[in-house]
């Protein structure tokens, strides 16, 4: 019978840790109520024995006895073709997942994970939006155990003969590595410190902390303090003088704030992305990265289901892009694992084709075919632009009057300008490995999928669609996310788009669909 693993021992503490951290301001805010209360002696509080807080410590008993159980009861086995997972003392649960099934397997590791020289290991398979498994904790060497296993047995032909090899560790071809200058980047590009700076902001306030230091620095004057922006616009609406010294002020404010947000997103990219490596070994695309908290995954390239290229207007400007691919198993994973699907936060428009020919074998991106869609695509698209236009200048005449023209003529270029370069952006190709659509002319986006993934081919018509003899077909893999970029092909010629779904329909239902 193949040896059984078990939980290291130190799961005990990071149960106790995880127990005490979602108790902790459940007990705080009572802690905090009971001594802000205004019971008086004789009310619900003021009856109860000093040290009376030592008592909630009691909730602990109950976590704490099903964190021994847990450790007690669980075991890990490694069966032929499938990896067995045991658990309970009184309900016991026993699972089996097939290897085949298995689309990914990450490794997550803190600072104390380091330190005891463990790692919390996610299995996802391609059955639902969360993981099949979170094992914690396992000793380090369980996780590359798990990966031969599970990768390994699928390529019977490139497993090692010797057991020494067995044992070494594959350390595969770098494909992408960010160094220091391209971590910060990565952060100005992405700009995700506005989320932080906001919350940070909004923490500061509630608690008052923010008026404080805000009266502190403005010393009491009325010049610049918690009512300057409020002050400032309504003398800007009246018909005084424009007040040139708190204009000026408010714009250094404004580009102070913006330069903060995005050295906040430098500094966030620098900790969360630190030595992140894209390495491919055999068959398999493993990405490493985290200063603090070490990420280690995997991403079979045969299952990989989409691949999505992005870039903004500083992308273009600087030649670089963002790579990410979707497997089954990542679809809807709402752990630190959803990273992994980046498989290039940042690349050179230059190393773009090389790390696309690694997923896709024999692809050539500059071979691509692009085609336009309907001709007629324009004088479509435009229609909901214009009627939210007359929309909103209906509501503007009737606040601001004549004004509302500026409004109308505004809105009318930027819907119309918008409209034209959004249907001259957008474009289809297919091939015999991939279906491709590109759309955005702003923020650019090109998927694509690849036809032994596709689940399900689906042509549409409103009908505003079949009054001008257009559909629209969409392509479905396993791995799509609600919000993901997906190959949804507008404004296509009618007889078009019929034969383009049927024959990814059909080579769909003549592939063996394989995970």
């Amino acid at each position: 019978m193949p040896s059984e693993q078990r939980l290291h021992p130190a799961t005990l503490l990071f149960d106790m840790a995880r127990h005490a951290k979602r108790f902790a301001l459940p007990s705080l805010l009572v802690i905090v109520g009971a001594s802000q209360s205004s019971s008086g002696p004789g009310g619900m509080f003021g009856r109860m024995p000093a040290g009376w807080e030592a008592w909630l410590l009691v909730l602990f008993v109950p976590a704490m006895l099903t964190t021994i159980a847990r450790y007690l009861s669980f075991r890990l086995r490694y069966d032929d073709h499938e990896l067995v997972i045991r658990s309970g003392l009184i309900f016991r649960n026993e699972r089996h997942v097939p290897f085949s099934r298995i689309q990914n397997v990450d490794a997550v590791q803190n600072v104390v994970h380091r330190l005891f020289g463990v790692v919390e290991i996610r299995v996802e398979t391609g059955g639902g939006k969360e993981e099949e498994a979170r094992l914690s904790v396992l000793p380090r060497s369980a996780f590359d155990e798990m990966r031969r296993h599970v990768f390994g047995e699928r390529a019977p032909a490139a497993m090692p003969d010797t057991e020494a090899e067995a044992e070494a560790e594959p350390t595969g071809e770098t494909l992408v590595h960010l160094p220091l200058r391209e971590l910060l980047l990565c952060g100005f590009l992405e700009n995700k410190g506005m989320v932080l700076v906001g919350a940070a902001y909004g923490a500061l306030w509630e608690t008052g902390i923010l008026g404080g230091a805000w009266d502190r620095f403005s010393g009491g004057t009325e010049l610049i303090g918690r009512g300057f922006f409020r002050d400032l616009i309504r003398a800007v609406v009246d018909d005084g003088p424009l007040p040139v010294g708190r204009i000026g002020i408010a714009l250094a404010g404004v580009a102070a704030f913006l330069v903060l947000v995005r050295v906040v997103s430098m500094v966030w990219a620098l900790v969360r992305l630190y030595d992140f490596r894209l390495t491919r070994v055999r068959e398999d695309l493993r990405t490493e990265y985290g200063l603090f908290t070490r990420v280690t995954a995997t991403v079979p390239i045969r299952r990989v289901q989409t691949i999505t290229v992005r870039s903004g207007p500083l992308h273009r400007w600087l030649n670089r892009a963002t790579v990410r691919v979707e497997t089954a198993g990542g679809a809807g994973a709402k752990s630190a694992a959803h990273v992994r699907e980046w498989l290039a936060p940042l690349i050179r428009r230059a190393g773009l084709p090389r790390l696309l020919q690694q997923v896709l074998p024999g692809f050539d991106l500059a071979a691509v075919a692009w085609q336009p869609v309907h001709p007629r695509a324009f004088a479509r698209a435009v229609k909901p632009p214009l009627v939210i236009t007359a929309i909103v200048t209906l509501g503007a005449a009737l606040t601001i009057g004549w004004a509302a023209i500026a409004v109308f003529l505004l809105m009318l270029l930027w819907m119309v300008l918008g409209t034209r370069q959004y249907v001259a952006h957008l474009g289809w190709a297919e091939g015999d490995e991939v279906v491709a659509m590109r759309s955005g002319w702003i923020w650019q986006q090109m998927t694509l999928a690849r036809v032994n993934k596709i689940q399900a081919v689906a042509m549409h018509q409103s009908p505003f669609d079949r009054r001008a003899a257009m559909a629209r077909v969409r392509v479905d893999t396993a791995g799509a996310g609600e919000f993901s970029h997906r190959v949804d092909i507008p404004y296509l010629d009618h007889e078009v788009a019929r034969r383009l779904a049927e024959r990814l329909s059909v080579h769909a239902a003549n592939t063996a669909f394989r995970w």
